[in-house]
């Protein structure tokens, strides 16, 4: 007989496989089976099944079985009003004590993550990290984009040489661990491809400990030719996050509102644009707060929460983005304007109180570029090779890095991007 999912049961003969979620052993005995799909009772009575009776008091929670039977349909059932009556049990393995509980501490609970994530609620939030992934690369492939794969280690660092990890030998070479594709994507535009995306992970040797940071992440990377500005790049992703909020609210608003009691946000209207300059006399004038003058030329997590504040109650909207940074706060490859130089067309797309995307149109003029890094005092030898991909002929392009992670753990409504990511990596966070 063939697994059947539990989440598929009929009334009649059926063959399960999954984790002993409990057990309660009186005169009858009921295992609560779950697998990836959701939960079922198995009754297991003594007088008419000794076998399996006897199999089965060997059991512990978190055992792992496989179990035929009888599956009934019943209204005095939990767990969707089904029961199976077993007629074979078949033990996988059994569990030993587990060394954390639901009330554990965080700590404790991600030394132990593979049984930490066996719960239905946190099963569910990657069901939506898939779909998320899922709905991207739908919006891309029927928008024309290419994907590609940049590379992980690297002889550039994108920011030329900040919070990258420095591998300790790479057969005689100086290497990196990526902290963005950056450079490559733009590669991307020089081969001529026109619109490029990619999903991977990157690496940033960032020392901090805050509920937003982490080392090692999966972002969304885009980018895209012949553009003007980067209203073009804020109109692409705005389309893209409609379509995927659009689409998992499709899917799983109900499952989403069973664990979380609300529904899904709709993204049902333009996000607003703020510059970063409208943005602090907004903060001052009518928030009551300042950025302290050691940020300025960025927002400080405070001003981020506020002017999401502001824009909500404002608005209605979620989301924001905050543009036009100034060019020393912003990273070379920048384009600058014209008419003033010391700013950028740049942006941060602002999610619930935190920045989730930072995007621009890019400096694609090999002479501009020149100009750039030594402004920024970066020195050229390192940026010789980055610079070769603009001598032979580069279009206009611009284009953003989306945290996947970020905009989960606002989606959710969560603490910590721990809570989102299978295994975290951060400055104290190695293992498992």
């Amino acid at each position: 007989m063939n697994r059947t999912y539990i989440k598929d049961l009929t009334e009649g003969q059926c063959k399960i496989k999954g984790m002993v979620e409990t057990i309660r052993d009186k005169k009858i005995m009921f295992l609560v089976i779950r697998d990836v799909t959701g939960s079922v009772q198995v009754t297991v009575e003594k007088d008419k099944c000794p076998d399996v009776y006897e199999q089965a008091k060997e059991l512990t929670p978190h055992s792992f079985v496989t179990v035929e039977g009888q599956c009934v349909f019943s209204t005095y059932v939990r767990n969707g009003g089904k029961e199976i009556y077993p007629t074979a049990l078949e033990i996988m393995s059994i569990a030993d004590v587990l060394p954390i509980q639901a009330d554990s501490g965080q700590d404790l609970r991600m030394d132990y993550r593979w049984i930490d994530l066996r719960d239905d609620k946190k099963t569910f939030l990657f069901k939506i990290q898939t779909a998320f992934e899922k709905y991207a690369v739908e919006f891309f492939n029927d928008n024309g984009f290419i994907e590609i794969h940049t590379p992980k280690i690297t002889a550039l660092s994108s920011e030329g040489g900040s919070e990258v990890f420095e591998l300790k030998d790479y057969f005689g070479q100086k290497a990196y661990l990526t902290q963005s594709p950056q450079l490559y994507k733009q590669m991307s535009m020089m081969a001529g491809f026109d619109k490029t995306f990619e999903i991977g992970e990157y690496f940033r040797a960032n020392p901090s400990f805050t509920n937003r940071h982490d080392t090692e992440f999966t972002g969304i990377d885009v980018e895209i030719s012949f553009i003007e500005s980067h209203h073009e790049v804020m109109d692409l992703e705005e389309k893209l996050l409609t379509y995927i909020v659009k689409g998992i609210k499709k899917q799983y608003n109900d499952e989403y509102k069973k664990y979380f009691g609300k529904d899904i946000l709709d993204i049902d209207c333009k996000i607003p644009r703020i510059t970063l300059y409208e943005a602090y006399d907004i903060l001052k004038n009518q928030m009551g707060h300042e950025v302290p003058r050691a940020l300025k030329g960025d927002l400080d997590p405070d001003g981020e929460r506020l002017i999401c504040r502001y824009v909500k109650e404002k608005y209605g909207s979620d989301f924001v983005f905050i543009t036009d940074f100034p060019a020393k706060a912003r990273a070379f490859y920048s384009m600058k304007y014209e008419d003033n130089p010391e700013i950028t067309k740049t942006y941060d797309l602002l999610f619930r109180g935190i920045e989730i995307t930072s995007g621009a149109q890019r400096e694609h003029r090999y002479e501009r570029l020149k100009q750039n890094i030594a402004e920024q005092g970066i020195d050229p030898a390192v940026m010789s090779e980055y610079l070769e991909f603009f001598r032979y002929g580069a279009p206009t392009h611009g284009g953003f890095g989306l945290g996947i992670t970020r905009t989960l753990v606002k989606l959710f409504e969560l603490p910590s991007v721990k809570d989102v990511t299978f295994l975290f990596r951060g400055p104290n966070r190695l293992k498992p």
